[in-house]
């Protein structure tokens, strides 16, 4: 067993999110789980991405998000506290908060010890 505390230094992740603490392969030695707390700041906008090798769940803390997805971003869902999205494999999207004052803080779980993420320099910004 292992305990993760808050108190990390928050750092940005290669999407353009801001992660915090998080129970990965390199915090806690899981083999199939990855599960933290990120944070996109107001008006921020993700880098266009997908999760190569797994599913992810999202759950919104706080905040308000807009989710964009498929091959041209052409899909869009608003996510607001409380809410619960899941994600399959490979599934490029974009995430955006539309507020100009209020961060969106949301957890993430995925069926793999790490962020597996890869950005997608074709998909429309």
């Amino acid at each position: 067993m292992k305990v993760i505390r808050p108190g990390a230094a928050p750092h940005e992740e290669p999407r353009g999110v801001v992660g915090g603490h998080e129970i990965s392969r390199e915090t806690a030695g899981s083999e199939h789980l990855f599960m933290g707390i990120f944070r996109l700041p107001a008006g921020a906008r993700s880098r266009p991405h997908f999760h190569a090798d797994c599913e992810s769940a999202c759950y919104m803390l706080s905040g308000q998000m807009l989710i964009r997805w498929g091959d041209r971003l052409e899909h869009v869902v608003a996510l607001e506290r409380g809410d619960m999205l899941y994600v399959p494999p490979r599934e490029t999207h974009v995430l955006e908060n539309p507020s100009a004052s209020e961060d969106a803080e949301y957890v993430v779980a995925r069926n793999s010890p790490t962020e597996d993420a890869v950005e997608v320099p074709w998909a429309p910004r």
